[in-house]
């Protein structure tokens, strides 16, 4: 009997495509794509998703600006993120599109599903509203300043409106979500973003959701009452499950990885928690679907400078690092250097510090030495023995640790504490090079053979977990070189694998920096 894999599905939020590009597009995507490739790693079967949102009033504003109607508009600007994960290597399986007919209808169903159920009634809203963040806002959650309200995150400029619209009854959930989140305390991560929307939403009482507009026309259209369309985030956070079939006659990777799914992980930033934390489990409780694994929030990317904006002009658009620095290396940075669940720093002679002290230094000078020291003592593979040498004892149990360790954190979806034991290994095996100095045992075949057989095991225990990010090197060490068919944690713990496997000689991994 075969055995069923697991299953695993991550989103990233789909972007506005009317936004420019910016570091924080690369770095959520990152975080994504770099779950997706260590499950598959692990044996699981995957889906990835990405994509744009393509409604709204800021896009049809950006259309008549640029004197396009706005579907022509977003098919010229959703591309932008399409060649942007190309030139960073990022594979997806889905680009979601909101104006897909595919989502609009599936929308449109669940939205008459929800008002035959009463969880939507018609009544008017009158508030404050950003026309940037596509977001409704209380007294009590702007920032007035000279007689004028403001986003407390954006800063931007809020607008009192007043007209009818089609309510979604989220104050008849709250008991239930408060409960689900006590009984599922990892359901948001990090555990200070629960803390955020108890104390900033939930507290003071959820106010049921303004879900349609009637004041312009760009968007999903209500089949009971033409004059309204659907609010962005009624639409937006369906495209979730849309883009796997639901709602649809072909729903077998809706039935697989999300009804029948094992784990569901959706990558978001900080600043949309409250929409992906609290509404988009009501919208899925309110349809009796099942809810993800974990919502995964991060903080933002600052510079120096500090957050990120026009007016500090200190916002770092990907596509001008990429002149400088391969995919690579800008993924591995924000890995590495920046922990998912507070703000990271990023600067670019931070990267080039962290590609010349770790990529070039610690694992590509690492791998050339090894390498060379073998081909200039040996002309056969060096078969593993067991020594009670202290020092080899010691480098095994720190490769199986560092492995198991790194499994451990990206189980639990935490990527920069498990990058931290590839950095750990690294340097462990350097350590273990000048420990053994086998430059001083070339009339010593045995005692170097040793040594270098278990340099190599710690090359491609170090070389696997790297896989995950920096793919295309890790293939040159692994497969290139070693000479294994395929990257795989269940070779780690073989130390017999370079038996009859002689490494061949590559050219430097990673040139230097000057």
């Amino acid at each position: 009997m075969i055995k069923k894999k697991k299953t695993f599905y991550v989103t990233t939020p789909i972007y506005y495509p009317s936004g420019n590009l910016h570091i924080g597009h690369v770095f959520t995507t990152t975080i994504a794509a770099t779950l997706n490739n260590y499950k598959k790693l692990m044996g699981f079967e995957t889906r990835f998703l990405t994509g744009s949102d393509e409604h709204g009033q800021k896009i049809q504003q950006k259309a008549i600006e640029n004197s396009m109607n706005p579907q022509k508009y977003v098919d010229l600007t959703s591309k932008k993120f399409i060649d942007l994960w190309e030139k960073m290597d990022i594979q997806y399986d889905y680009f979601s599109r909101t104006t897909s007919p595919k989502h609009k209808e599936a929308v449109s169903k669940q939205f008459s599903y929800l008002l035959n159920s009463r969880n939507i009634y018609k009544g008017k809203y009158k508030g404050l509203y950003s026309v940037s963040d596509e977001e409704y806002l209380t007294l009590f959650q702007a920032k007035k300043k000279d007689g004028k309200y403001y986003h407390p995150i954006s800063k931007h400029e809020l607008k009192e409106v007043e007209e009818e619209s089609y309510f979604f009854k989220i104050s008849n959930y709250e008991k239930w979500w408060k409960k689900y989140l006590k009984e599922h305390p990892k359901f948001i991560q990090p555990k200070k973003i629960i803390n955020e929307l108890l104390n900033n939403f939930i507290k003071k009482g959820l106010e049921d959701l303004s879900v349609t507009r009637s004041t312009f026309d760009w968007g999903i259209k209500v089949k009971e009452d033409n004059k309204h369309i659907l609010y962005v985030w009624l639409d937006a956070l369906n495209n979730y499950i849309t883009a796997l079939g639901y709602n649809s006659e072909n729903d077998l990777e809706f039935k697989k990885f999300w009804e029948n799914g094992d784990e569901i992980v959706h990558v978001i930033g900080k600043e949309i928690t409250r929409f992906h934390g609290i509404y988009w489990p009501i919208i899925l409780k309110s349809i009796n679907l099942k809810q993800p694994t974990t919502i995964l929030s991060h903080g933002w990317i600052i510079t120096p400078k500090g957050k990120m904006s026009k007016s500090k002009g200190n916002v770092i658009n990907p596509l001008k690092l990429l002149k400088n620095y391969d995919n690579e290396t800008i993924k591995y940075f924000l890995v590495s250097k920046i922990k998912t669940n507070e703000d990271g720093i990023f600067d670019e002679n931070l990267l080039k510090n962290t590609y010349n002290s770790e990529l070039a230094n610690i694992y590509g000078n690492l791998f050339s030495r090894v390498v060379s020291m073998i081909h200039q003592n040996f002309n056969k593979p060096i078969k593993h023995k067991k020594t009670s040498n202290k020092n080899d004892e010691n480098i095994l149990n720190i490769i199986i640790k560092k492995t198991n360790n790194f499994i451990k954190e990206m189980d639990k979806y935490k990527i920069f504490n498990g990058f931290q034991n590839v950095i750990e290994l690294g340097k462990e095996l350097n350590k273990y090079i000048d420990l053994t100095m086998p430059w001083k045992l070339t009339n010593n075949k045995k005692r170097l053979s040793e040594v270098l057989n278990n340099l190599l095991n710690g090359i491609y225990a170090l070389f696997t977990m790297l896989s995950i990010v920096i793919k295309n090197k890790s293939h040159l060490v692994i497969i290139n070189s070693f000479g294994f068919k395929k990257i795989g944690f269940d070779k780690i713990l073989d130390f017999n694998k370079f038996d009859n496997k002689f490494p061949l000689k590559i050219n430097l991994l990673f040139e230097r920096k000057k």
